[in-house]
């Protein structure tokens, strides 16, 4: 059974820019860009470039793209042995069209395939689940779903919210999770605490582990990542890097902070190895940057 288990989502990402001016209601020239995604896809193969033993439990649709998706992941030495295929659905896909200054113009999400990740779906992989050293999950799940998890499941649990919206959905149950990975937003959504300063900062840490949280990464941006456990708190900065994109550096830290786990990393080393694989996740445009390891995220924390 592999250390590390996630369920979540696997995107097909189809990126299309103009190289002048978007014309709407005509074909535009330009550049088009098809990648993996997805928020749980993501975090498993920064985890597998990390070198930790990782599996996935998700879906694929009815073609190509959503085979060639599972079979990458297995290239990279991830468990795909929970990854099934569905017949009659599509991968999930994510198609967005930019303009000249490369901001979203439009785009379409069609995620109906992980609506297929129900109790029933999960309950005959909840051996494989319980015998992992630490399950991540997001909230592209519904609540239903989470809900069985977090009451199912013996293992440590780890949440990445994904957005404000969704992370609502979890509210109840948020002292279920060992590990949580919100943003300032997402936080201040979940406690009902605003933060304005360090105080009230600590404030929230001290919220979510009274309702039964381990351990708490609050996402800072560009001023870095408050982090709390039993053992204490604090805030960890980042770094000068040379942003190309931002997209999938939060799925970098995500990984990260599974990783320190079964490295029995303290928090801070988690989140000092979190913004390290962040740093490297800006530096691309990509998801994830090919270019991320074990030696390389080890070499930025220092």
């Amino acid at each position: 059974m592999a250390d590390i288990i996630v369920i979540g989502g696997i995107n097909i990402d189809i990126e299309g820019c103009p190289r002048k001016t978007l014309v709407p209601s005509d074909s535009n020239p330009g550049d088009i860009a098809i990648s993996y995604g997805g928020v749980g896809r993501n975090i498993v193969e920064n985890a597998a470039r990390l070198g930790a033993d990782v599996g996935m439990i998700s879906l694929t649709g009815d073609d190509f793209l959503g085979n060639n998706a599972r079979d990458h992941l297995a290239g990279l030495g991830v468990d795909v042995s929970g990854i099934v295929h569905v017949n009659g659905c599509n991968t999930g896909m994510y198609l967005s069209i930019l303009n000249h200054e490369n901001d979203m113009a439009v785009a379409i999400c069609n995620m109906d395939i992980l609506e297929r990740v129900t109790p029933a779906f999960l309950e005959d992989k909840l051996h494989q689940l319980t015998e992992s050293e630490i399950v991540g999950v997001d909230c592209n799940l519904d609540f239903a779903t989470l809900d069985y998890i977090t009451n199912s499941l013996h293992a440590p649990l780890f949440l990445d919210p994904v957005s404000a919206s969704k992370a609502e959905r979890v509210k109840p149950i948020i002292g279920r999770f060992h590990t949580i990975k919100p943003n300032r937003i997402e936080a201040e959504l979940l406690s009902d605490i605003k933060i304005v300063d360090d105080a009230s900062l600590r404030q929230v840490g001290s919220w979510f582990c009274r309702q039964g949280v381990k351990r708490v990464f609050i996402s800072l941006g560009e001023d870095g990542v408050y982090y709390r456990d039993e053992s204490g708190e604090g805030i960890v900065g980042t770094s000068p890097v040379k942003l190309v994109s931002a997209t999938g550096a939060g799925d970098a830290f995500s990984a990260a902070i599974l990783v320190g786990h079964i490295k029995d990393f303290s928090a801070e080393d988690t989140a000092k190895l979190g913004v390290a694989c962040a740093s490297l996740a800006l530096e691309v445009k990509s998801a994830v940057n090919p270019r991320i390891c074990w030696d390389e995220a080890i070499r930025r924390m220092k």
